[in-house]
This record gives structure tokens, sequence and C-alpha cells, in this order.
């Protein structure tokens, strides 16, 4: 459940930065297109101005400085242009990341349910495996479940590996012939000299590739 939480969690954020950088093309445009307008504004200025100097250096300087604001704006426009592009293939792209969200986060929520009533399966069989734990426990010589719960210490739950023509299954070192012979008498409880889980033989075709080691 944390996993699929975490999951979510990156395609909501995905979705999020999306529409962010949407957002700011958005606002960037706008400010191109403000830009735009105060361009405009002042090549009109400047070309009022033109009826009110007096000196022919006055006029060749205000010529220059609205045909330097038109060059400028010209290049706004192309900048805007650029933008509408942009923003109008970012709003599509944002509908896909939003649409998929929205389906995943549907199927997030039904795999949730499941793994939930399973969970609610599990602890209703718990009661029940415990008391059998204890039963099973009792049973067993204190020597060897020291060892088991010693090797559950150092290897964590998977404790026990099958041993297939003298190899190990879950480490890959090859067993001496007397232990593997031993195991095969299943007289003796034996750890394997690479990896010291308990060996267990089993006939290959009877399990499938996931219970190397149990």
């Amino acid at each position: 459940v944390r996993e699929l939480d975490e999951e979510i969690a990156l395609l909501r954020k995905k979705a999020e930065m999306e529409k962010a950088f949407l957002d700011e093309l958005k606002k960037s445009k706008t400010r191109k297109e403000l830009d735009l307008k105060q361009g405009e504004e002042h090549i009109a200025k400047c070309s009022a101005r033109l009826y009110t100097v007096k000196t022919n250096k006055e006029y060749e300087a205000t010529l220059k400085e609205i045909e330097e604001q038109k060059q400028k704006n010209s290049d706004l426009e192309t900048e805007i242009l650029l933008l509408y592009d942009q923003i109008e293939q970012e709003e599509k792209r944002v509908k896909e990341v939003r649409e998929k969200l929205a389906q995943d986060e549907k199927e997030i929520e039904e795999k949730k349910k499941a793994l939930a009533q399973k969970l609610t399966r599990a602890k209703a069989l718990l009661p029940e495996q415990e008391k059998n734990r204890e039963q099973i426990l009792s049973s067993i010589p204190k020597d060897l479940l020291e060892n088991y719960q010693w090797i559950q210490q150092r290897m964590g739950i998977k404790v026990f590996t099958r041993v297939v023509d003298k190899v190990c299954q879950s480490c890959f070192r090859v067993i001496p012939a007397q232990m593997y012979n031993e195991v095969l008498g299943e007289d003796k409880v034996l750890t394997c000299p690479g990896c010291n889980r308990i060996l267990i033989y089993r006939e290959t075709e009877f399990l499938s590739p996931d219970d190397t080691e149990f």
C-alpha cells in the first residue's frame, strides 16, 4: 500500500509540474504582450515627437529610436507566436497527464481495496496461525529452534533454500558430495557453507521458479 501511495504521489507531482510549466508559459506570454503594448506606445510617442524636433540630428535620432523599437516589437511578436504554439501543445499535454492520472488513481484505489481485503482476511487468520505456530515451536528441539532463529536474524525471513544437483539455489555454491547425500537422506539439519541457510532437497519440477528460497 505504501508503494502504491508513493506511485500516485509521483504521478500527482508530475501533473503539478506540467501545470506549473503551463502557467509559466502563460505568464511569459502576458509579460511579452505587455512589453509589446508598451513598445507600440513608445513608437507612437516618438512619431509624435518628430513634429516637434528642431534639428536634423534630433530628427534622425528619433527615427533611429523608432526603427529600433519596431525591431524589438517584431522580435516580441515572433516570441509571442511561438509561445502560443507552446501553450497549445502544453495544454494538450496537461490534459493527457490529468486523464492518465485520473485513470491511474482509479486503478490504484482498486488495488488498495484488494489489498485491504487481503489484509482483513490475513488478520482474521492470524490468531489461528499464531496458535499453530506456538504448537509447532513447542515441538521443535531447543537447539534446532535456536539455530533457526539465529539464521533468521542474519538472513531475514527466508531461512531455507533448495539444493538442486549439489548446488544451493540461493548463493549457487556447490555443496560437497557427502553433505549433499546427507541432505537427500533428510536425517540432519544442514546449512549451506556459502549463505548459511538451511538446505532442503525438493524436485525441481514440483516447484515454481519463485520457490528458490522459503
